[in-house]
């Protein structure tokens, strides 16, 4: 299975560059009239299996976890994980959506931010955004939807807190706020 996951890695990277490969006459598309590939819970793939069981799950699932984790967390962990490539291999492949479901730990006295799906990953959303923002730095003619959601857990300041750090990591490579997303097209990033 392993050998075979490799060899589409290997293959997928020829659409690490797609969107800049369209014909001329797609350039003004708006992106809203495009089909974009995209990834269902991106970043299932570093899930923490030693977490706890997010604030957002049934009483049932955190009741059965806590009883009888042996048999429930394998399950929980199945259940969970929907991707198997990491962030940058994602795109990669041509991704260009992004599902990013962000999460606060209960108890957790820092300001890290997560991913959630079930459980918490391993690793904070402020590396991703960076990790994101390196991709699209060598790939400057694409285009990358973020799409964050769920927010179990954040407070206000938390959630200002995740806004800043976005402004702040991708700085002029958000979409102005004055470009209507019914218009913005590629050809914003041929200019």
């Amino acid at each position: 299975m392993e050998g075979s996951l490799q060899t589409s890695i290997h293959v997928c990277h020829e659409n690490a560059q797609w969107m800049s490969k369209l014909p001329e006459k797609l350039w003004d598309t708006p992106l809203f009239n495009l089909s974009l590939p995209g990834s269902h819970d991106t970043m299932t793939y570093c899930l923490d299996k030693n977490s706890a069981v997010s604030g957002n799950e049934s009483k049932l699932v955190k009741f059965l976890n806590k009883c009888m984790p042996c048999i429930v967390r394998p399950i929980i962990m199945k259940w969970s994980i929907t991707q198997v490539l990491t962030v940058t291999e994602q795109l990669e492949a041509g991704v260009r959506y992004l599902d990013f479901r962000i999460a606060h730990k209960a108890c957790d006295p820092s300001m890290n931010l997560y991913f959630v799906h079930m459980v918490y990953t391993t690793v904070i959303v402020q590396d991703i955004l960076w990790e994101v923002l390196k991709w699209l730095e060598t790939h400057p003619q694409e285009v990358v939807i973020l799409a964050c959601r769920n927010f179990d857990g954040l407070t206000k300041k938390l959630h200002c807190h995740l806004i800043t750090c976005i402004k702040q990591i991708f700085q002029c490579k958000l979409c102005p706020r004055n470009v209507s997303m019914r218009s913005f097209s590629i050809s914003f990033f041929k200019g």
